[in-house]
């Protein structure tokens, strides 16, 4: 992050500097050479501020816009449209590369070059002293402080640590995640109010770490969560709900006849996460859900839940309903070659020709070799509603 241990004032003109000089030098190529290359140039500079900088990369845009024009104006004359139009590029660049960092930053580590790893300086024996360094205004100095504090378990930095969710720096927000996740049960309610933040990353992150945590004493916050407007964060809070596990499952099974498809839908991951023969029913009856989405997130959830889902996805052909055949031919698609044995079996001694028609449906979905036999002989079978899905997923095996 900051290899050269610079202070954080020395660094930011650092980064200055080079940008100033990167703009300088790529107009000097088009007054020396007499070239139009020095534009080209101004996008290596946009990459480094976006990277540096995020959105507010678009300041940056705007400079180079307006280097752009009057380099044109002073050169060649009043500019005409298409200077214009190439100096306004600049700054939509500027802007939509600072927003594919941000994105970048929402994973895990993101682009932060971490530090504090082998080699680093042992952790400070005074807490106050780490406390503190929270509030340093070098972002290396925030990040050993929050794992030095993480790792000793200090309940009093609970508080300053969740202020560190909205720090600039993603490393540094990622590791005050972590270090609140160690913390454990005394960090839920600072991080439960996160939940409310108008910062989307710090509302992702305190998700991330209430799953670390796992206490049920989260799950009202979380299941709140679950119709946050940001999609990456009901993601998280549905994991987090699955990491939580039992204590969560009757609100999360409740959370699947909600009236919104969010929480339906993140009702249905968090399930997929905690899996079991409850949850298992509970997710086929989401096979029919009117959004459409729901109902693919249901689906996946099945196949993470994987063999203990089969018979009541099996029992599920039974039905009339196609939606939700389908649904269940998806999942156990989803579930893949472990359900080969059950459906075969399912083919072959199938007390409903509705069972047999989908275990062939199915087999053909997963597309194992295995079950060609199977297929095979079901082209024998008295209905000719199983013979078609037999010769359909032998079709579909040929392909793959």
């Amino acid at each position: 992050m900051n290899p050269a241990g610079l202070p954080g004032d020395a660094r930011e003109w650092g980064r200055l500097a080079i940008i100033a000089l990167a703009t300088v030098l790529s107009v000097l190529l088009d007054l020396f050479f007499n070239t139009v290359t020095y534009t080209h140039f101004f996008y290596l500079v946009l990459i480094l501020a976006a990277f540096w900088y995020r959105r507010s990369a678009v300041a940056v845009g705007i400079l180079l816009a307006a280097v752009h024009i009057a380099v044109e104006y002073f050169l060649y004359g009043p500019p005409g449209p298409d200077i214009l139009i190439s100096a306004g590029v600049f700054v939509v660049a500027a802007y939509l590369l600072g927003y594919l960092f941000e994105l970048a930053g929402r994973r895990a580590d993101g682009l932060h070059f971490r530090i504090g790893e082998p080699g680093a300086p042992a952790c400070d024996r005074d807490t106050k002293r780490l406390i503190a360094r929270l509030s340093s205004r070098d972002p290396d100095t925030r990040y050993q402080a929050a794992g030095c504090l993480g790792d000793a378990g200090v309940p009093a930095a609970v508080e300053p640590l969740a202020a560190l969710l909205a720090d600039p720096e993603t490393g540094v927000r990622w590791k005050a995640t972590e270090a609140l996740g160690k913390l454990g049960s005394p960090a839920v309610g600072p991080l439960t109010e996160s939940l409310d933040s108008e910062n989307a990353d710090v509302r992702w992150m305190a998700a991330v770490a209430l799953g670390e945590i796992g206490d049920p004493a989260a799950i009202p916050a979380l299941m709140g969560a679950l119709n946050d407007e940001d999609t990456y964060v009901r993601s998280r809070a549905g994991l987090a709900l699955g990491a939580i596990g039992e204590a969560a499952r009757e609100e999360l099974i409740a959370g699947l006849h909600d009236g919104n498809e969010r929480v339906r839908w993140g009702a249905a991951l968090a399930l997929g996460s905690i899996g079991g023969e409850e949850a298992a029913t509970a997710l086929i009856g989401a096979l029919r859900d009117p959004d459409g989405d729901v109902r693919q997130r249901a689906a996946g959830a099945l196949g993470d839940i994987g063999e203990p889902a089969l018979p009541s996805l099996i029992e599920a052909f039974r039905t009339d309903d196609e939606e939700l055949r389908r649904g269940a031919i998806a999942a156990l698609g989803l579930v893949g070659r472990p359900a080969v044995a059950a459906l075969t079996a399912a083919l072959r001694a199938g007390d409903d020709w509705r069972i047999r028609s989908g275990a062939a449906a199915a087999l053909g979905a997963i597309g194992e070799q295995r079950a060609t036999d199977a297929l095979i002989r079901a082209l024998d079978d008295e209905r000719e509603e199983v013979r078609e899905a037999a010769r359909e997923a032998l079709g579909s095996i040929r392909k793959t």
